[in-house]
């Protein structure tokens, strides 16, 4: 697949150094690769069947489609390949190629005219409509095309790759004694990686070399396997500059070869190119309309129909950068020139990115609901179903109640199954998990999530691919990593997130979940451990991945640091930026904070009717996990104002899901405020309930503790064996009180004391 050299190989298109533009007109030439393939073939007809075993005949019959569909390779590493099958016929065919290498030219002319018996008899080895029939017919009759001169240049070819080839197997055979020797000598490892890396440059530069052109049929099975593998598993696809370079190989070739410019355009999205991913969309579109290939196939309509989609390929680019002006403007050109044609295929992906453009207006759902119609209308099962679940998602975000969400998903469900979507069937599976999670339902994100974790290791597609490398298995891995930090599973998460490193490498299109995720739960351990300095520079790999995100947290950390006045005037600016937006989650989550920004300030009455608005909102919008984070400041603020009763009755009726569904944090959290509660209400108690109610209390900051241990949140475990250790001298159990208090010194010289005493009189 890199450049030719003419004294190695024939290429029946190239004249005086010159390759023509129609380079894949011929489909097939011959090479000294393919006349080693023909040799395997012939080798493999002429064994019986009780020289090679079942189980061998089956690996090289699997190993012959990508040899014959594949690129030319190096003859040491076609060797390696029989030898993995069948080590017999590899000896074969390593003989019978070097006779004919070493021999005359008559011998490779022979070896031609028998390739025609293989069909001839009543039982013949091959049939001629095979693929391997059809394999051997093309290359008898590309063959038997060339002159003389063509031939001798053929055979020439041919022992330079022999000769290469054996140069290469002594050398990897020597190259095996002297590891084994320098293994034994126990060398150094730098001395070992720099031979390493050496012989990984000369195989490097021999397949360079040793690679030829593609033909037609070896270049679209190029193209469509790496498509396939950056749709579905871009971990297995070349690197994004090894594909450009074999694609730039391609297109010197053949410039007008329009699926090359296409492959271009998806790998150049890899790297966030925008300059060149325009450059080669703009030339997939020219290059279809220069080659006809559109207008043979749909008539007059061809030409336009390649403008109106080349318009829409090019919005839906810009709006991927985020260029929503030249996203707009190309849109309006697709749909005019689709409106003159009368394509309602084409105006319906139009609406559809109207929506995507135009999402954060208040009435965009209208103009979804009628996209899914018309989708409906004219038998479009994808665009329909990518509408529903669109409108799920919109209506979700509007607070509207799971049952009816489930039920519309249930509907676009009904679709993909029917039609065979699998790749909706996937992403409406993410669609939930991420629901459940906006809802605060825990439990059930995380089965919707092992849902999609187990179809997905069951579905193969074509090229052993397994197809679990998708954006909505990187949202349903990110969440499921996201899920373990909050129940306290560190190492669990740590192995998802490892997985997902591998599944997702950092040059990856989705590699930014995995990213933003480890980088949230990298903080919340830094804040858990009371390292605010680790936290704070987290917080400029978060803002890199999410600016909204990563402002909150640098508030988090001044709130944390008693920076208060800084970390207002941050709070101050992110609401109202966030309210312009209509981020509701966001919104809540700075309401909790300057509330606790209030509170924090001996300011508990102000903080009051900012956590009535954050209840509010989330209440309006059904977020149980941010209502019941709401309720329990709701509490704490009672708490302060000195009227524990009603704070322990808020907790009673929004423990439950807490208990149920929330993170560990939080668990301990309310536990603790249960046991703050009912000391303070047990001030005025007789002294034999009051010592009961103490008692109790001590066995819910025992919880509370066991809770904020799995998280390692210690200055959380320090409020609470404080707390305990006062509780246990009120009660005179003075050897309880000494190992509390003890535990309480310990603690309280790793950490630095931020905040106010949580409870003054006991």
């Amino acid at each position: 697949m890199a450049s030719v050299h003419e004294s190695l190989y024939f290429n029946p298109m190239m004249t005086n150094g010159v390759v023509h533009a129609n380079v894949f007109g011929i489909k097939d030439w011959v090479t000294p690769y393919k006349i080693a393939v023909l040799v395997l073939l012939n080798e493999m007809g002429r064994t019986g069947e009780g020289a090679v075993s079942l189980m061998e005949r089956r690996r090289l019959n699997q190993l012959l489609l990508p040899l014959l569909q594949g690129p030319d390779i190096t003859l040491s590493k076609l060797y390696k390949l029989i030898e993995e099958s069948c080590s017999q016929l590899a000896n074969s065919v390593q003989i019978r190629i070097k006779l004919m290498a070493e021999g005359e030219l008559k011998d490779m002319e022979q070896f031609f005219d028998d390739l025609s018996d293989s069909f001839s008899g009543t039982e013949p080895e091959v049939h001629k409509t095979s693929v391997v029939g059809l394999f051997l017919r093309h290359m008898i009759l590309a063959y038997s095309k060339l002159s003389f001169s063509q031939v001798f240049k053929l055979y020439t070819a041919l022992q330079q790759y022999f000769q290469n080839g054996e140069k290469k197997t002594v050398e990897d055979a020597d190259m095996e004694l002297a590891s084994r020797e320098e293994s034994e000598r126990k060398m150094e490892k730098e001395e070992l990686d720099v031979s390493i890396s050496v012989v990984l440059l000369f195989s490097r530069e021999e397949e360079v070399s040793c690679s030829g052109p593609l033909s037609q049929k070896q270049a679209e099975f190029f193209l469509s396997q790496q498509a396939s593998l950056l749709k579905n598993d871009e971990t297995k696809a070349l690197t994004p500059a090894s594909l450009q370079k074999e694609l730039n190989n391609l297109l010197k070739f053949n410039p007008d070869f329009a699926e090359a410019h296409y492959l271009s355009y998806l790998n150049n999205l890899r790297v966030q190119d925008v300059f060149s991913s325009t450059h080669s969309l703009l030339h997939y579109f020219d290059r279809l309309i220069l080659t006809g290939a559109e207008s043979k196939s749909n008539g007059e309509e061809g030409y336009g129909r390649s403008l109106r989609y080349a318009a829409l390929n090019l919005a839906a680019l810009h709006c991927r950068f985020g260029h929503y002006q030249q996203a707009e403007l190309a849109l309006q050109e697709a749909i005019r020139i689709a409106q003159e044609s009368n394509d309602h295929v084409c105006l319906q992906h139009c609406l559809s990115w109207l929506y995507v453009l135009g999402q954060k207006r208040s009435d965009s759902y209208v103009l979804l609901e009628h996209s899914v119609k018309k989708a409906v209308h004219f038998g479009l099962p994808y665009l329909a179903s990518l509408g529903i679940q669109s409108l799920v998602q919109q209506r979700a975000f509007a607070g509207k109640t799971a049952n009816k969400l489930m039920d519309a998903l249930k509907d676009s469900d009904l679709l993909h199954w029917k039609h065979s979507l699998s790749e909706l069937i996937d992403i409406s599976i993410a669609q939930k998990t991420a629901i459940w999670r906006l809802y605060g339902r825990s439990t059930m994100a995380l089965q919707q999530a092992q849902l999609l974790l187990s179809m997905n290791s069951l579905e193969s597609v074509n090229a052993g691919v397994q197809q679990n490398n998708t954006e909505s298995f990187a949202v349903a891995l990110r969440h499921l990593a996201e899920l373990h930090a909050e129940q306290g599973c560190f190492a669990a998460a740590s192995e998802v997130l490892k997985h997902l490193k591998e599944r997702f490498p950092p040059n990856s299109q989705h590699a930014q979940l995995w990213m933003l995720c480890d980088q949230k739960i990298q903080f919340d351990r830094a804040m858990n451990d009371g390292k605010y300095h680790l936290a704070d520079s987290i917080v400029t790999g978060i803002t890199a991945l999410n600016s909204i995100e990563g402002v909150y947290r640098k508030a988090i950390v001044l709130q944390a640091q008693n920076q208060m006045s800084e970390a207002h005037k941050l709070l101050q600016k992110l609401l109202i930026h966030c309210q312009k937006i209509r981020n509701t989650q966001m919104v809540i989550s700075v309401l909790l904070s300057v509330a606790e920004l209030y509170w924090r300030s001996s300011s508990p009455t102000i903080a009051l009717p900012v956590l009535l608005q954050a209840l509010a909102l989330s209440k309006e919008y059904r977020l149980q996990h941010l209502a019941s984070e709401t309720v329990l400041n709701l509490a704490f603020a009672q708490l302060i104002l000195g009227i524990p009763e009603q704070a322990l009755s808020l907790l009673h009726m929004a423990i439950e899901p807490i208990l149920a569904d929330g993170a560990v944090l939080d668990k301990g959290r309310a536990m603790f405020l249960v046991a703050k509660c009912q000391v303070a209400s047990a001030a005025s108690y007789e002294p034999l309930k009051k010592a009961e109610v103490l008692e109790a209390a001590i066995e819910n900051l025992n919880e509370a503790k066991n809770y904020f241990a799995k998280v390692d949140c210690k200055e959380q475990i320090r409020d609470v064996v404080y707390f305990q250790a006062r509780l246990y001298h009120t009660l005179g159990k003075t050897q309880e009180r000494n190992r509390c208090a003890m535990l309480f010194r310990q603690l309280h010289q790793d950490l630095p004391f931020h905040g106010v005493p949580l409870i003054n009189l006991l």
